[in-house]
């Protein structure tokens, strides 16, 4: 199997690219970040020999990235480019395919949310396989605007022994380690699925609770904010059939805290 991964150098793509090769798969990267004769919003993309393609190129980030104002209209210009060029290609070339959308499609008052809806609109009217994804912890990120606040609390807690959160914590989020979802996209394009399929824990925890455990695993002391955060109304929509997730919120958390800290030694 020779696998196309679109955005195969970033947050979550690097992570998938090792696991395909883990399977004795082969993996040709497409991204950016290799040099502009590698941005997908504006050129060919060579589909030789490609037996399946992940798109998971897209201008995102962590929730500050995501609801920026000042940067709305830049993900919409970028977004809006990418999905008409790659989709285009997609379509004339005839490949199997999965797309990455994601819970927050179901939210209308972001760019975010609208053109990931978009995407999966699209990849029905392809035939291709879209997953709707949740949040995702377990790749080490540098603290900046993209990065997640899973990553973000573990660096503080290893950095400065405190936790300041921009809420309260109240709100709640579905967290699921890289490890699962590496393995649901995988079995989702083995199979073939049509519809929409939810790759996350399928259990709500507080944003507070979520950052008392690393505090926990690293010594670290949680300062809640004062803004009150919201939880996404998002009904689950599809499960994939077979897979489940594996591993526990607290166990993939110490892993996290590990990895970190030989990530922080190397600096």
């Amino acid at each position: 199997m020779r696998n196309l991964v679109i955005g195969g150098e970033g947050f979550i793509g690097k992570p998938f690219v090792n696991f395909l090769k883990s399977k004795g798969e082969e993996v040709v990267v497409f991204d950016i970040k290799n040099g502009v004769h590698e941005d997908a919003r504006v050129v060919e993309i060579n589909f030789d020999n490609i037996d399946r393609v992940y798109f998971l190129a897209w201008d995102v980030g962590g929730a500050k990235f995501l609801y920026h104002q000042d940067l709305q209209l830049g993900q919409l210009s970028g977004n809006l480019k990418l999905l008409n060029n790659v989709m285009g290609q997609l379509e004339k070339n005839k490949k199997p395919f999965l797309f990455i959308s994601s819970q927050l499609a179901e939210e209308y008052d972001t760019v975010y949310g609208v053109t990931k809806r978009l995407g999966e609109v699209w990849t029905r009217l392809l035939g291709g396989v879209f997953i709707r994804q949740w949040n995702v912890y377990g790749p080490i990120e540098e603290e900046s605007i993209r990065s997640h606040v899973v990553s973000d609390f573990v660096s503080q807690a290893l950095t400065t022994g405190e936790i300041r959160m921009l809420t309260t914590g109240e709100e709640k989020r579905h967290f699921i380690h890289i490890d699962d979802v590496t393995e649901a996209w995988h079995k989702a394009m083995e199979d073939n699925l049509k519809g929409i399929h939810d790759v996350t824990s399928f259990e709500w925890v507080r944003v507070i609770d979520l950052a008392n455990i690393i505090g926990e695993l690293t010594g670290a002391k949680v300062i809640p904010g004062e803004k009150v955060g919201s939880t996404p109304d998002t009904p689950i929509k599809g499960k994939i059939p077979g897979w489940t997730p594996k591993v526990d919120l607290k166990k993939g958390l110490a892993r996290m805290v590990e990895d970190m800290k030989k990530h922080k030694n190397k600096e």
